[in-house]
């Protein structure tokens, strides 16, 4: 065809996102419904249009919940009843009224309809008094208006409306359709989510984006840009994105979500600032439109429909440290010995595959790490909690490995068969790096090409220091296929069974040697079995259709197979993975792949996991210090200017963890390294040598603030079990009134966040000699007044109104004094509510030793707040909010649990009434009999004899006030009393902890 978009070859090839749309304007359009039905019982509007071949095709809408619909289309297809009723692998029931039933069960609503000879308009309404949604089809031409509903001028406002055109499709190969999505792009609108992106920005107007999982070394093979370019395709996709300040009059945000499996382009307002597309390569484009008033709401409606997260267990949210290079016993053991000598808090150990007897997935080589289960056990002693690198080739170098065996008397592999195999170009495999595309293999020695035996690729992990190839060729599990997905969870048995406790999930796309396979992956026109319609028998599938699912797949074999794991019994399990798809977050959580030791990628750090989050995903991070060198200076180890300000923004992410390769690339990364490794080799230490020295303390101080703040963390971490709210949220999510956000302070929305809704962290992400000399600008959101966080070391200072900008906050690196507390900037809400614990080395430590590690709840000063606590075991699955499995449930949920709510108001001028009350009350903690609330005084307060309290009355009884200052015998005391520390400015209540409901009255001086 002189006329062809995309060349017969091109179909089975990953394109560029910027080739995908540069002619996207000559495609065919659908420009005019010719018939229309709509369907009462499923709420579902089919239209059809004439295409240019004179036959029909048909594109479906249908309402999932009142504020929430769902786009469909397929150019082959021609009627509505072509398209399956069956739900994607991405969404948590199987079939589409089955969703329905269960999200109706929470709100049921209506869609009333009016239609004439040029339109059709539906409306929604759900159970209030006020219609939700109104969504009007214009015919001639097509167009799809979407509108909200305001109550306070009573009326309709547009807030969506697809391009005119708005569809474009051309044909991609013999099966398949590139279809392309329009939308009208409002000039004051910001694009944020996305999931795991490049680029600096939290928003993505005039990106470019692209939805492949690639193994991106350093995120830059692509284009050779590096990490802030947005247009490289990273490990992982989450096609989900928020549109804010679209209508900036009203309170109106939309989301979109696109369920395809195949590869996913998106083009935010770059090639024409008029509008964005987004657009799918192979099978239907599917898509869900979300509406709210406020963006938590809009989460909320979206994980309804992909899925919450299980409960994780309590300890993933310490400190971890991962290596490539501990590779023996010795060499693990010194590593968690030294954190246990500095007492640099630890809870996670991830050795890679080190520990794996000649790359043999599942297995250790007791050789170079003997004894293992003694060797898990001494870890365990020591509080820590092991992962080991899972990935998912099975080495078929030696027939006597037992799961390459199973395997292949079971045919669970990937077989070598593949579409159109005759066709030349199916042999030479695509691959990008250094910023071009090349054919890395040779097409006439491809081993066992088509031969329907299991297919062979390899993992390969580069050279060692002697130049020695590391990994192993090898097969892959069909994880589309049931069976297979439940013999590989039995096969994690072995190394729990020594003493793993976790699972690091690698190389998951999966990542294959760029010989053996199409853009270091599976080859394109490899069959595999795709099963990502739920309940349609699984079919053979080439890879390219489906590349992202293979990821999703493998995760959720290894996530059922531990939960039935002999000895796991009622243990929450945890995994984290490399990439994945939509929907894999119910699994694991996420870190972002191999990174580096350069400063774009902290830069980045912040605005990668709150896009994450945004998605859905409670756990995600990168390699705090970098895993790889530096692109720039291939130095041997992480500057400790990096590591110290990396460090210090990771304490307050979810995923942190340290981890690097040794190999020959790197001498250490581990901050008590940077003195220790020059002194014990008798070298001078470099300059600046006061940097290196800074590196141990500040990087420890971090690490235990992280510590003292875990029951904040985890409140966050239960709460994302039950709405969705990630744990770091962007500023707009907590305060969403804050227009200028969105306008002249959206710079800030790159580097600051909340952890849970009052503790704002402006983590310092540029070099000193960049920021002249470590000073820092801080934006305070409007609506709330703050403080700055002294950490309870020194006295409050004056509260600062919102809306202000904090210019040139001294967040230099130094020692003196108190300033530590100081290096990353932290505001705290007035009126918030910040519990913190006793320093720990590792999660629960105190308690393994039969002591108490009691909760001191930290009460700023302010008119009123309130706090969600939840207590629990920490490990246990039983602990979890029982509800029914297709919701997120898990089967061995109890709601053994503790939910305890902290409000705090005056209720006069000099009385403030705080109310400690348990919500659901089926945990009790077993060593912590009491608890501390801290009340600290803003310095304008009046002072008397004991600081601004005169008296604290609990449950309608005074307490007894101790001297002040004395923090020991408020410890020891055995009745509730209080004490005043002049020194802080900060009044400590103990309470124990025997009555469902504490009122504390508090009478100012």
């Amino acid at each position: 065809m002189l006329n062809e978009i995309f060349a017969a070859n091109d179909a089975y090839k990953f394109l560029k996102v910027e080739d995908y749309f540069y002619r996207y304007k000559e495609w065919e359009k659908l420009e005019k419904v010719t018939s229309h039905s709509f369907d009462q019982d499923s709420e579902r509007l089919s239209l059809k249009f004439t295409k240019a071949d004179g036959r029909n095709c048909c594109l479906l809408i249908q309402f999932i919940q009142k504020d929430t619909f769902r786009v469909r289309f397929n150019p082959s297809y021609e009627s509505g009843e072509q398209y399956p009723t069956e739900n994607t692998r991405s969404v948590v029931m199987d079939s589409i009224e089955e969703l329905r039933t269960v999200l109706k069960a929470s709100e049921n609503f209506q869609v009333s309809i009016q239609e004439n000879n040029e339109q059709v308009e539906l409306k929604t309404q759900g159970t209030d008094d006020h219609p939700s949604l109104k969504m009007v089809v214009k015919f001639n031409p097509f167009v799809i208006e979407v509108f909200g509903f305001s109550t306070e001028t009573n009326d309709y406002f547009r807030v969506w409306q697809t391009a005119n055109p708005g569809i474009y499709y051309t044909s991609n190969g013999a099966e398949d359709y590139a279809i392309i999505q329009a939308v009208n792009k409002p000039a004051t609108a910001k694009y944020i989510g996305f999931g795991e992106q490049g680029g600096q920005g939290l928003t993505k107007n005039t990106a470019q984006l692209n939805y492949f999982n690639f193994d991106n070394m350093r995120y830059r093979q692509v284009y050779n840009r590096g990490p802030l370019d947005d247009r490289e395709p990273l490990y992982h996709s989450d096609p989900f994105f928020f549109e804010f300040n679209g209508v900036p009059d009203q309170k109106s945000v939309n989301a979109i979500f696109i369920d395809n499996p195949g590869q996913i382009l998106v083009d935010v307002g770059y090639m024409n600032s008029g509008r964005y597309m987004f657009g799918t390569r192979f099978g239907i484009l599917d898509y869900f439109f979300f509406l709210n008033s406020e963006p938590r709401h809009v989460l909320d409606d979206f994980t309804s429909i992909v899925g919450r997260p299980r409960l994780k267990p309590r300890y993933i949210l310490g400190y971890h440290q991962g290596c490539y290079g501990y590779d023996s016993r010795g060499s693990v053991e010194w590593a968690v010995g030294k954190y246990r000598d500095y007492q640099i808090p630890l809870d996670g150990l991830h050795i890679d595959v080190d520990i794996q007897h000649n790359y043999q997935t599942f297995t250790i080589d007791t050789n170079k790490f003997p004894d293992p289960l003694s060797m898990f056990d001494n870890l365990r002693k020591k509080g820590l909690k092991c992962s080991t690198n899972i990935t998912p080739v099975i080495s078929n170098k030696d027939i006597n490995y037992q799961t390459y065996q199973e395997g292949l008397s079971n045919s669970y592999f990937v077989l070598d068969k593949r579409y159109d195999p005759d066709n030349p170009a199916s042999r030479s495999y695509q691959c990008y790096g250094g910023g071009n595309e090349y054919r890395p293999n040779d097409p006439d020695k491809i081993q066992g090409f088509n031969s329907g035996q299991p297919y062979i690729g390899e993992v390969y992990y580069g050279n060692d220091a002697y130049g020695n190839e590391l990994g192993t060729p090898g097969h892959y599990p069909d994880f589309g296929r049931g069976e297979v997905r439940k013999w590989w969870g039995t096969q994690y048995q072995y190394l729990f069974d020594m003493g793993l406790e976790m699972v690091w999930q690698d190389m998951t796309t999966p990542a294959i040697r760029e010989t053996r396979g199409d853009m270091k992956g599976f080859p394109f026109q490899l069959y595999v079995t795709s099963d990502f319609i739920s309940g349609v028998t699984p079919q053979l599938t080439p890879a390219i259709k489906v590349w992202n699912l293979y990821a999703y797949n493998l995760h959720k074999a290894t996530y059922h197979g531990l939960n039935y794991l002999p000895g796991r019994d009622n243990k929450r399990n945890f995994i984290i993975g490399r990439g994945s798809f939509t929907g894999s977050h119910r699994f694991s959580g996420l870190w972002t792949g191999d990174n580096a030791s350069d400063w774009d990628f902290l830069r980045m750090n912040v605005s990668q996991v709150l896009c994450l989050g945004m998605c859905g995903l409670a756990i995600c991070g990168q390699d705090i210090g970098g895993f790889e060198t530096s692109s720039i200076d291939n130095g041997e180890w992480a500057s400790p200017e990096l590591l110290i300000r990396w460090t210090a923004a990771g304490a307050f992410l979810p995923w942190f963890r340290n981890h690097y390769v040794r190999k020959g690339r790197k001498e250490f990364q581990e901050p008590f390294m940077y003195l220790e490794y020059f002194q014990e080799r008798n070298l001078p230490i470099p300059q600046p040598q006061d940097l290196y020295a800074m590196v141990l303390p500040i990087c420890k101080h971090y690490i235990e603030l992280r510590y003292r703040l875990m029951q904040l963390f985890y409140d966050c971490l239960f709460e994302n079990c039950l709405d969705g709210m990630p744990i770091c949220r962007p500023m707009f999510l907590n305060d969403p009134q804050d227009q200028s956000l969105y306008n002249d302070k959206e710079y800030f929305l790159d580097n600051q966040f909340f952890v849970g809704k009052d503790l704002l962290i402006s983590p310092v992400t540029k070099p000193q000699a960049e920021t002249n000399g470590g000073k820092w600008d801080v934006y305070l959101p409007q609506g709330s007044n703050w403080y700055c966080f002294m950490n309870n070391q020194l006295p409050l200072a004056s509260l600062v109104e919102g809306g202000t900008t904090i210019r040139d906050f001294d967040a230099n690196l130094n020692l003196e004094g108190k300033h530590i507390n100081f290096i990353v900037p932290i505001y705290v809400r007035s009126g918030a509510i910040i519990p913190m614990i006793e320093l720990e080395q590792y999660v629960g430590e105190l308690n393994q030793q039969g002591k108490p590690n009691p909760i001191t709840l930290n009460i700023y000063p302010g008119q009123s707040g309130e706090y969600t606590m939840y207590l629990d075991d920490g490990v246990s699955r039983s602990s979890a909010v029982d509800k029914p499995e297709e919701q997120g449930g898990d089967p061995l949920a109890k709601s053994e649990y503790r939910q305890t709510q902290i409000t705090h108001q005056y209720i006069a001028p000099k009385n403030r009434e705080i109310k400690i009350e348990r919500i659901h009350d089926k945990y009790t903690p077993k060593y912590e009999t009491f608890f501390f609330v801290a009340i600290l005084h803003d310095p304008s307060e009046t002072q008397g004899s004991s600081g601004s309290l005169n008296k604290v009355i609990l449950n309608n009884q005074e307490i007894q006030k101790l001297g002040n200052g004395d923090y020991n015998a408020l410890n020891g005391a055995s009745l509730n009393a209080w004490y005043y520390n002049p020194t802080i400015n900060i009044s400590f209540i103990k309470v124990f902890d025997n009555l469902p409901s504490v009122t504390i009255t508090l009478e100012y001086a």
